[in-house]
């Protein structure tokens, strides 16, 4: 399995308050940068509200900034966030799916950048997000789903795109952050 090295999370308007509550799961030293494109209003602030209960800092960048780990990046509103290597990019291509940002932009963005050392955490709810999530999947990076359905599981095997529920996304993120420490011989 390829080191992490970047975290990718897409939601509908409607699940800001589950982003929220993700974002609260966030480890304060997480290795890696994350990148978040929540759906939006053209005046919706939403940096400051989801960075309340966030160990990390909730920004959101401008063009070309660098992706730093330990920091959550919002994709601004009006734009589309996408991921290059080694820092983030806006857009103003046309809205996908009626939106912008899109999910499937910054989705198909970590595929092309990252491959598999991208994770894809994907809120239902929504036709945007689902096929970028797919390139995302056949790049080999770790994909999830989550639903506000009781009838997702605790992450799946290796490989296989997970289907979560809020409760069990927690130990679907230690996973992906844990990383077996070498045996220390004598």
């Amino acid at each position: 399995m390829n080191p992490l090295g970047l975290l990718v999370v897409g939601a509908p308007r409607g699940a800001a308050a589950d982003v929220e509550s993700v974002l609260a799961l966030l480890p304060p030293h997480l290795p890696v940068p994350v990148v978040l494109a929540l759906h939006r209003g053209p005046l919706d602030a939403l940096a400051a509200p989801l960075g309340r209960r966030c160990a990390l800092p909730v920004v959101e960048p401008d063009d070309k900034d660098p992706l730093l780990p330990g920091a959550v990046y919002l994709a601004p509103a009006g734009y589309h966030l996408l991921v290059d290597r080694g820092c983030v990019s806006l857009s103003v291509e046309p809205p996908e799916h009626g939106q912008r940002p899109g999910l499937d932009a910054l989705f198909e963005s970590a595929a092309d950048s990252h491959g598999p050392r991208a994770a894809g955490l994907l809120f239902a709810g929504h036709e945007d997000g689902g096929a970028g999530l797919q390139v995302l999947h056949a790049r080999g990076a770790r994909v999830a789903v989550v639903s506000t359905l009781q009838t997702g599981g605790d992450g799946g095997e290796e490989g296989e795109m997970a289907q979560l529920t809020l409760g069990s996304v927690g130990g679907w993120l230690a996973r992906l952050a844990y990383v077996p420490r070498s045996k220390v011989l004598p």
